[in-house]
């Protein structure tokens, strides 16, 4: 054996330890100590083919080792730093506006669901518990409940986004694009909203908010400190200049100056996501649907985990889902389940997810969608609108007809979905309520004078006309400019005759009208009256007028017709007379 391979097990052991030099003994005579020589030195070709190929194994397998711890450090600090940044911003609110309406949605949305399992240090959460009582301890009477509970409803606009995305039968229409840019909105959205009226009644005693700050800098304060043992980057940790910079760039009304400013924060807004919520729905309201869906993934990737039940994460991945069908990918339906997995407490994403999941002919999750918002009574008009529709457009008729069948819903229905949903059952599965409904929800009047005729209708609310446009139609002569009168009851509008339709005292005989709506979702709508002189012609001088009711004698809705029993459904001659008096 070559003398300089005698002890190869202590040399590769000691080279496994991290030695590079170490002491070497004779082996011709073991009591003298030989210089110290260079591992490398030893190196001689019959042991290089020994030792090098177990170096480099242990070198990739310890290279490896590290990359993987510092891959979960990474993680663990992002999250500690998330985590961080959500309680900053909470007690930032807090502190800002110390109100109970605050409070309560700070403590429910984000302190009280948040999920601080990957925090191991003891006084961090108890400091947390205790600020969580403090705000506990702070009571609430009925009547601010009252208000509290009604507040998020008011600032919820009715938006023609539902109508749209409900009965819409084209994906690809310029309408249904403009209703995937508005997207579905959660509490994050309505963040800011506050009610001025009731402020005073709202606002928290000084002595209980003092109780709340003192707690929740302590708490800051001990989570500082462990960032800073965690070594967690400064630029990740928001301040509290950083979240007013954010709320003034989230109230900028022009999408592409608001994008400016956004992506100006990036380098201090990486750990936190709410900011990049809204530079996704920022990307959303300018069509930019690649932009858009990345950061929702982003968003998805670095929020998830930290709440229990997350309202943003749900919206966002709803939002995405709906940007992804509108693009045709086949990840939307992934994609719509992951978001109801987030959360089914937001009923905008509940909707979205489901005509998502209808779209893709998945029928029965997206009625289990809907029906996330209808069994707890949330937002139920539009859900109910969307319920229809699901029906409507899978041709489920003895569900539909189940839904009609109930006098109090079909009250509530907007009659653009309610008119379709007949038109598909038909006369004889239409329940009678319904035909009723719809006609006595249109009134007409033809007026004549001695000076210009008129055609006055009186409609109910329930036909949107403030989303329609309409036009009156009379022996193929049309006119779309009409004076409307929007009342909480019934809504006026007064078209000029296109022809002359005769005098008080001789009328021309009976007039042939038809109205015609056409919705944002491309629906339209034809309503035709006839009618006779009814005798109530005033002969008051030059202000003598007669009216010729015009009652509804059917209504076609793509290219299905609808026959009304005018002596049975028509409006009265009290009523006839109740709406010219008014409209006069």
């Amino acid at each position: 054996m070559d003398p300089a391979c005698e002890g190869l097990g202590t040399s590769l052991a000691e080279i496994c330890i991290g030695r590079s030099n170490f002491e070497r003994r004779s082996p011709r005579n073991p009591d003298v100590t030989l210089p110290d020589r260079p591992v490398s030195m030893l190196m001689k070709p019959l042991c290089q083919r020994t030792i090098i190929p177990v170096i480099a194994l242990l070198s990739l397998v310890s290279s490896s080792r590290a990359e993987e711890a510092s891959e979960i450090t990474h993680k663990e600090r992002m999250d500690a730093a998330v985590a961080l940044n959500y309680c900053r911003a909470a007690f930032h609110r807090i502190r800002k506006s110390p109100t109970k309406d605050v409070l309560v949605q700070e403590q429910e949305k984000i302190l009280n669901n948040l999920n601080l399992s990957g925090i191991e240090d003891p006084e961090v959460i108890r400091l947390y518990t205790s600020v969580l009582d403090e705000i506990g301890s702070i009571e609430i009477a009925d009547r601010e409940r009252v208000i509290l509970k009604d507040q998020y409803r008011r600032t919820v606009a009715q938006k023609v986004t539902w109508n749209v995305l409900a009965f819409g039968s084209q994906i690809a229409t310029a309408q249904v694009g403009n209703a995937i840019k508005t997207g579905a909105d959660s509490w994050w959205d309505y963040r800011r909203t506050t009610l001025d009226r009731d402020r005073d009644l709202l606002k928290v005693d000084r002595e209980e908010m003092t109780g709340v700050v003192r707690k929740s800098s302590e708490f800051l304060d001990t989570f500082w400190k462990l960032t800073q043992s965690k070594e967690i980057p400064d630029r990740w940790l928001v301040r509290g200049t950083d979240l007013d910079r954010l709320e003034r760039a989230r109230s900028e009304q022009n999408p592409e100056v608001r994008l400016r400013v956004l992506r100006r924060m990036q380098p201090f807004m990486e750990a936190y996501p709410p900011y990049w919520y809204y530079l996704a729905r920022t990307y959303q309201a300018l069509g930019q649907w690649a932009s858009a869906s990345e950061t929702y993934r982003k968003l998805a990737e670095l929020g998830g985990g930290h709440f229990r039940r997350d309202e943003m994460l749900a919206t966002g991945l709803a939002n995405r889902a709906a940007i992804e069908d509108y693009l045709g990918s086949d990840t939307a339906v992934a994609i719509a389940e992951e978001a109801m997995h987030y959360s089914t407490d937001v009923w905008e994403a509940n909707l979205l997810c489901a005509r998502v999941l209808e779209r893709n002919h998945q029928i029965d999750a997206a009625e289990d969608a809907i029906l996330c918002n209808l069994d707890i009574g949330l937002e139920t008009q539009n859900s109910r609108v969307f319920q229809l529709a699901l029906y409507y457009h899978s041709d489920q008729r003895g569900k539909l007809a189940k839904v009609l069948d109930d006098r109090q819903i079909v009250a509530e229905l907007p009659m653009s979905a309610l008119i379709r949903c007949a038109a598909l059952l038909g006369e004889d599965d239409t329940p009678d309520h319904v035909t009723q409904l719809v006609a006595q929800s249109i009134q007409g009047q033809a007026r004549m004078t001695f000076g210009a005729d008129d055609f006055m209708l009186t409609v109910a609310p329930s036909w949107q006309l403030d989303i329609a446009e309409m036009k009156l139609i009379s022996n193929g002569e049309s006119i779309s400019q009409a004076e409307v009168k929007y009342g909480p009851q019934v809504h006026q509008i007064r078209f000029p005759a296109p022809r002359d339709w005769g005098t008080p005292l001789a009328p021309d005989g009976t007039q042939d009208l038809a109205l015609e709506l056409t919705y944002p979702d491309d629906t339209t709508i034809r309503v035709k009256f006839n009618g006779a002189v009814t005798g109530n012609e005033h002969r008051a001088t030059a202000f003598a007028t007669g009216t010729q009711a015009m009652q509804v004698s059917g209504i076609e809705v793509e290219d299905t017709r609808m026959t009304m029993h005018t002596a049975a459904y028509g409006p009265s001659d009290e009523e006839t007379s109740i709406a010219t008096d008014e409209a006069e």
